[in-house]
């Protein structure tokens, strides 16, 4: 049958098949930017920045304070700033990228950049602005995505130029420009909720806060690729001369792992391989405060670090996996094989792997591992069980079981006409 167009009510046929669908809009965007932004954890802007560094070829990328506004402002104001060496954009390659939501220079892909992860998480926490900076070819240009306050829209700023004409973006000369970026490359500041806010400053609650940058990153990635530097700064309101105030490099967990574990390997499971690592015991292992130290759990993909459960939530899915006794020295890596059978994905706020758009089956794959257990993760426990200044094994094992009495609590009860209590 061919297809005219006319639809059943005998009407005139479109023109073109182009026509005879209205692409869906969206109303409201900006509540269902915040809406997505909800999804996203607080530091999730880091990541989604650096990726999009990573994607536009750098090999140099610096999270820093944005020492020029700090310098103009009398060194009241911290904002936090990446710089970044990559192929840059122009001003209207900006307009079209930034101001759409979902939109890369890089192409899009389920299992890839969505196009819309920077917007979200970062404009969503930056409602004065997330500027951005660009010099491609030698010439430079700035955009400011931002929340307008009385319409509560969000979208890129209109500038009025130097000739009275309004634009959305605006050119730029080398003043300012940072030493890092000669002819292309890009710099994005970070303004927060209003101008005395210093984005420089961790959100509430986080670890670490002198050096949540880095610890986010480390703890994001299990490494950075070999030909790219990634610093991030720490100690920023210490003397600029003091030692504390630093850009340390960001090399991700596995650097750290190699370094300071007595065992180290990989375990094939029938649509996973585990990555796990023993660690050195407390007094031979380097304490960093920038990476996580201690046994704990994660899902790897494409070198990136999803679902990380440290403390007792990672103590409890190691215990799954048959790690049941030192698990404070003990990290596994879930990394799902992606092919025909599996398709392997993130969610939108990237904070979460998905296969065939469900959760990951780690009790399958724990009780896989366990019946396939490395031989040096199996004397580990062993040895941990056996204990070295106890007087023999039960009292070994009651000692170890007392940190983990919480876990076997009755959690409610009731009570029966012949119980042995009243």
């Amino acid at each position: 049958m061919t297809d005219t167009g006319m639809d059943a009510s005998g009407s005139e046929p479109f023109e073109g098949a182009a026509a005879r669908t209205l692409p869906m809009g969206v109303d409201n965007i900006g509540f269902m930017l915040e809406r997505l932004g909800q999804d996203c954890d607080d530091l999730q802007f880091l990541r989604e920045i650096t990726k999009n560094s990573i994607e536009a070829g750098a090999t140099e990328i610096i999270w820093d304070v944005d020492w020029e506004l700090w310098e103009l402002s009398e060194g009241e104001l911290y904002k936090l700033c990446c710089i970044d060496n990559g192929c840059g954009m122009t001003g209207e390659e900006m307009l079209r990228y930034i101001n759409q939501l979902s939109s890369s220079i890089h192409g899009q892909a389920h299992d890839g950049n969505y196009g819309v992860g920077a917007k979200i998480a970062a404009a969503t926490r930056n409602p004065a602005g997330v500027i951005y900076q660009s010099w491609k070819n030698g010439q430079g240009a700035m955009i400011q995505l931002w929340r307008d306050e009385d319409t509560g829209d969000y979208g890129v700023r209109q500038w009025q130029l130097p000739d009275g004409t309004f634009q959305y973006w605006q050119p730029i000369g080398d003043e300012g420009k940072p030493e890092k970026i000669g002819e292309h490359g890009t710099k994005v500041i970070l303004l927060g909720r209003g101008d005395t806010h210093n984005t420089i400053d961790p959100p509430e609650g986080v670890d670490i806060p002198s050096k949540w940058v880095g610890r986010y990153l480390n703890a994001r990635y299990l490494r950075i690729p070999e030909k790219i530097s990634l610093k991030a700064r720490e100690g920023w309101k210490a003397d600029p001369d003091a030692k504390s105030n630093l850009l340390r490099p960001v090399h991700g967990q596995g650097a750290y792992l190699d370094a300071n574990s007595d065992a180290n390997g990989i375990a094939e499971l029938s649509e996973a391989q585990v990555h796990w690592w023993i660690l050195k015991d407390g007094d031979n292992r380097l304490v960093a405060p920038e990476l996580v130290t201690t046994g704990h759990f994660a899902a790897l993909f494409r070198d990136e670090l999803y679902e990380m459960r440290t403390g007792r939530a990672g103590m409890t899915l190691l215990q799954q996996f048959g790690v049941l006794f030192g698990h404070d020295r003990v990290v596994l890596y879930v990394e799902p094989r992606n092919g025909r059978s599996a398709h392997i994905s993130s969610n939108t706020a990237r904070t979460q792997l998905l296969r065939e758009g469900q959760q990951l089956p780690y009790a399958d794959w724990a009780s896989e591992f366990r019946a396939n257990m490395p031989q040096e993760i199996k004397d580990h426990v062993d040895a941990v069980i056996a204990g070295t200044g106890s007087s023999s094994h039960r009292e070994s094992i009651k000692e170890r079981l007392r940190n983990d009495e919480v876990l076997y609590r009755l959690s409610r009860y009731r009570p029966t006409a012949d119980g042995s209590y009243r």
